[in-house]
């Protein structure tokens, strides 16, 4: 019985509201809905991109990625999806590894491009594609560049640009390879070999083949090489196996300077 008398309360005193209080409260509702309608007629003519700025480009021109990215001037800058836009510049430029876009209202817009480094090429039958760290082909090359190492025995159908190497093994090898190996590892690599989905072999420039296998535990068979290297005479013919990722085996010809290796 309460809450009936409660609700009649309620409705009682919304009745009895003087007049210029409902007239005020009519004239507030007509107020917000003018200028709902004023921003809907002129809002779209005000909010347009007039600049778009560019920023963390190498490679790549602020030119480049802007018409990748489908954007000219004088578009809606409240219908433009930011999602598009990114998918737009990294399906152009699979050297993008990632897109930030922002909206500043009321006619700008920010595009911070993340672009992918080399670490070395894949060959195939057609020629070397860069690949980042993270196993990624992105850019064609005709001929190897001097700087980075070469990787021989990835199916050419396997290397799709902008897309990870599409064999889960070789990908998670290489993975943890690269971010083992940071170039001063006591040896400079002239060859990757992943003929072997599960045993990635790198051939040293002078000629020493080391067995680092798969992507287990590439941080400690990175530094049980890297401790070894001194007391080993590298060999056109000498192999290292690390595979096993707690020891070192050293087979043909490789030579060791001292008695024995105690990483």
């Amino acid at each position: 019985m309460n809450v009936k008398n409660s609700h009649l309360k309620l409705v009682n005193n919304r009745r009895g509201q003087p007049g210029w209080k409902k007239a005020f409260n009519f004239l507030l509702r007509l107020a917000v809905f003018a200028v709902l309608l004023l921003l809907l007629k002129h809002g779209e003519t005000y909010f347009r991109v007039n600049e778009v700025e560019v920023q963390g480009t190498g490679e790549l021109t602020a030119e480049e990625v802007i018409s990748a990215a489908q954007i000219t001037r004088g578009m809606s800058i409240i219908l433009l999806k930011e999602d598009d836009i990114a998918s737009n510049i990294e399906q152009e430029y699979p050297m993008v590894r990632n897109v930030e876009v922002s909206r500043i209202l009321p006619d700008r817009i920010m595009i911070n491009i993340d672009e992918r480094r080399p670490v070395a090429h894949i060959m195939t039958a057609d020629g070397f594609w860069l690949m980042d760290s993270q196993a990624v082909p992105f850019a064609y090359r005709a001929e190897p560049e001097d700087d980075f190492p070469v990787i021989k025995g990835v199916e050419g159908e396997l290397v799709i640009p902008g897309i990870p190497v599409d064999c889960k093994a070789r990908r998670e090898a290489l993975r943890s390879f690269f971010a083992a190996w940071n170039g001063d590892s006591g040896f400079e690599i002239e060859q990757i070999n992943m003929a072997d989905n599960y045993n990635l072999v790198v051939l040293t420039v002078e000629g020493l083949e080391i067995w680092f296998g798969d992507g287990k535990d590439m941080a400690d068979k990175m530094n049980l090489v890297s401790m070894s290297m001194p007391y080993i005479n590298p060999d056109p013919e000498a192999r290292l196996d690390v595979r096993s990722g707690n020891r070192l085996v050293v087979s043909s010809s490789a030579i060791l300077k001292e008695e024995g290796v105690d990483p």
